[in-house]
């Protein structure tokens, strides 16, 4: 393959990357998964769909509220002696400019916070949809 078939890199800037998301796109995804599950809640009814729903609830409360302890454990519990927390630091328009490691690998804070936050938002407003139609429709 001849090189210039191949397009040239293009050189990154010296921003630090960092390996984690912003608090602020921790908070949207619990918003979002607590939106997910309201929606959901709007299928009650009958007693047919309400152990489904209890787990559902169940579920979402788990992967919210397990992350939620640990976080705060680390946030009373610093792994760093001296206390300090370079990252959450920084308000949300420094950290999304920067690049976030994932493990595609770098890639800019605010594509990371979208493509993150998408999956569960598309989700949750599909099942607001769905209820509104139920609503309306009977």
């Amino acid at each position: 393959m001849s090189d210039q078939a191949m397009p040239p890199e293009r050189p990154r800037p010296d921003r630090p990357a960092s390996g984690r998301f912003h608090p602020y796109v921790y908070r949207l995804l619990a918003c979002l998964a607590a939106w997910f599950v309201i929606s959901a809640w709007c299928f009650a009814g009958g007693g047919r769909t309400d152990l489904a729903l209890t787990a559902v609830t169940g579920l979402f409360a788990l992967m919210v509220g397990l992350p939620s302890l640990l976080a705060l454990a680390r946030r009373f519990h610093p792994p760093d002696p001296s206390g300090a927390r370079e990252e959450t630091t920084d308000r949300f328009e420094q950290w999304a400019e920067r690049d976030v490691d994932l493990s595609t690998g770098p890639v800019k804070g605010k594509f990371a916070a979208i493509e993150t936050a998408l999956p569960i938002a598309a989700v949750a407003f599909g099942m607001t949809a769905f209820a509104l139609v139920l609503h309306f429709s009977v």
